[in-house]
C-alpha cells in the first residue's frame, strides 16, 4: 500500500484523465477489437493463437481471483481511496490483475509473432502503462499487477512456442478446443458452487461468467471456421473496414440488447458471452462471405464443396 500512497500523492486531473485512458486499453472491448481486427483483416492463424493466450490466461486469472479473494486496495485500507472514475472499472476481487493479463496476453503475443521494432516497442510499452495505471489509479497493488505480469507471460510464451509449432494439427484435431471448453466448465461449476454457499457473492463472480461464455464462443468459432467458413482476410482497405464494423456493431448490439433484456440472469451471461465471440469470429466471417465483402481462402476453394 506504501507504493499506492506515493502514487496517489502525484495525481491531478490531467494525469487521471491520461491512466484513465490507458487502463481502458486492458477493458474486454478494446481487446476484443484488437484481436478481432487481425483475425477478420490481418492473420487468422495470429488471432488464433493470440485468443488462445488471453483466454487460457484469463480463466486462471479469474479462477485464482475467486480463490485468493483478495480485496481492493480501498477494502486493505478504508483510508485510501482510488480515482473516482475508476472504481466502475474495478469489478471483481483485486487480485490478480486482469487489465494486466488482458494487455499481457496480447501485447506480448504481439511481441512474439511480429518482428517489426515499432510494434516490439509499442506492445513492450502498453503493458507497462496498463499495468502502472491500474496502480496509478488505486485499483490494484503492485503484488496484484507483478503477478498477473508474471503467470501471464508464462503462460503466452508457452501457447506461442507450442501454437506456432503445431497449429496445423490443432486446427485439424479437436483435442485443443475440448481442452478449453473443459477448463471454461470448471470455472463455471468453481464459481457456482461458491456462489450457492454463500462464499462469494454475484458482483466477485461476473467476470467469471463473462470469460468461461467467451472462452466457450471461442471453442465454436475453433472449430467452425476453419473447417466450414474458411474466409479469407484478404481485400480491399474498404471492405477490412466494413467487416471489422459489422464485428463491432453485432457485438455491442448483443451486449446491450441482451444485457437490457436478461440483466443479471447467470446462465445467460454466459451465453451472451459466448454469442459475442461467436459473432466476431463465425459470424461475421459468414457475412462477409454472403455480401462479397470476403471471399474463400484460396486452399478452401479447391476443396470439393459438401
Amino acid at each position: 500500500m506504501d507504493f499506492l500512497w506515493l502514487l496517489s500523492s502525484i495525481r491531478n486531473p490531467v494525469l487521471d484523465t491520461i491512466m484513465l485512458a490507458f487502463s481502458y486499453i486492458g477493458t474486454p472491448f478494446v481487446i476484443a477489437g484488437i484481436i478481432g481486427w487481425i483475425y477478420l483483416n490481418n492473420d487468422k492463424k495470429e488471432a488464433y493463437g493470440i485468443s488462445l493466450s488471453f483466454i487460457l490466461s484469463c480463466l486462471l486469472c479469474q479462477g485464482v481471483k475467486v480463490l485468493a479473494r483478495v480485496p481492493r486496495p480501498w477494502n486493505l485500507d478504508p483510508t485510501f481511496k482510488a480515482v473516482d472514475a475508476s472504481y466502475s472499472t474495478a469489478t471483481g476481487y483485486s487480485f490478480p490483475s486482469v487489465h494486466t493479463q488482458s494487455i499481457t496476453s496480447v501485447g506480448l503475443s504481439c511481441f512474439y509473432y511480429n518482428k517489426k521494432k515499432p510494434m516490439r516497442i509499442i506492445s513492450v510499452a502498453l503493458i507497462v502503462i496498463v499495468g502502472f495505471s491500474r496502480m496509478y489509479l488505486g485499483c490494484h497493488t503492485p503484488l496484484d499487477v507483478g503477478c498477473a505480469f508474471l503467470v501471464t507471460a508464462v503462460i503466452t510464451a508457452i501457447t506461442w512456442a507450442i501454437w506456432n509449432r503445431h497449429n496445423r494439427s490443432f486446427l485439424d484435431g479437436n483435442m485443443l478446443p475440448f481442452f478449453v471448453l473443459a477448463f471454461s466448465l470448471a470455472l463455471i461449476f468453481l464459481v457456482s458452487a461458491l456462489l450457492i454457499n454463500g462464499t462469494v457473492d454475484y458482483a466477485n463472480v461476473k467476470d467469471s461468467y463473462e470469460t468461461s461464455g467467451a472462452a466457450i464462443g471461442f471453442v465454436v468459432a475453433f472449430l467452425v471456421e476453419p473447417r466450414f467458413i474458411c474466409f479469407s482476410v484478404e481485400g480491399s482497405f474498404k471492405k477490412k473496414l466494413i467487416r471489422f464494423l459489422i464485428a463491432v456493431g453485432g457485438a455491442v448490439a448483443i451486449e446491450f440488447g441482451l444485457k437490457a433484456v436478461f440483466k443479471d440472469n447467470i446462465p445467460m451471461l454466459v451465453v451472451r458471452y459466448a454469442l459475442l465471440t461467436s459473432w466476431i469470429m463465425v459470424l461475421t466471417p459468414l457475412i462477409s462471405l454472403r455480401t462479397g465483402l470476403a471471399e474463400k481462402e484460396r486452399a478452401a476453394q479447391k476443396l470439393p464443396q459438401i
